[in-house]
């Protein structure tokens, strides 16, 4: 699956992993599937990883029926959890930024987007340099290489 999620409670974290080819229904799919997990907490902080992967040319389409069939799972969040999205490459970062100005007004948390890995796990409430948490992310270095 493109979109794979790992639940870290000792970090306050669940770890979103896209590769290769990301529609809006795996996507959708993916945080449905999260929010009946039993380690799913409201108060989680979501570290969405998108350097290695790719949208295909309707996913900004998409995106209204993807923030509207999300609409119960952003309304299970706390309010002081919060998203961070490491967004390096220039495509995942303009689609991140329209994914936040799309689903912020039904979101009760922030959420961010971030180009270095370093901000988005401050963002997310991890200390970057801690070894715990290095690794979490895939380096940008990589990026062009994507899965079919």
């Amino acid at each position: 699956m493109p979109v794979d999620y790992t639940v870290h409670p000792d970090l306050n974290i669940v770890l979103v992993l896209f590769h290769g080819l990301v529609r809006s229904e795996e996507n959708i799919e993916a945080f449905l599937d999260y929010q009946q997990h039993p380690d799913f907490d409201g108060l989680q902080n979501v570290l969405m990883d998108l350097a290695h992967c790719r949208f295909p040319d309707n996913f900004f389409v998409e995106m209204r029926a993807l923030a509207e069939r999300l609409r119960p799972y952003y309304q299970t969040r706390d309010p002081r959890s919060r998203t961070s999205i490491y967004a390096p490459g220039d495509v995942a970062y303009g689609v991140s930024r329209l994914y936040r100005s799309r689903v912020n007004p039904d979101a009760p948390y922030p959420i961010g987007v971030f180009r270095t890995a370093e901000a988005a796990l401050d963002f997310a409430d991890l200390d970057p340099r801690s070894p715990e948490v290095r690794g979490l992310l895939r380096p940008a270095s990589v990026q062009g290489r994507v899965a079919p």
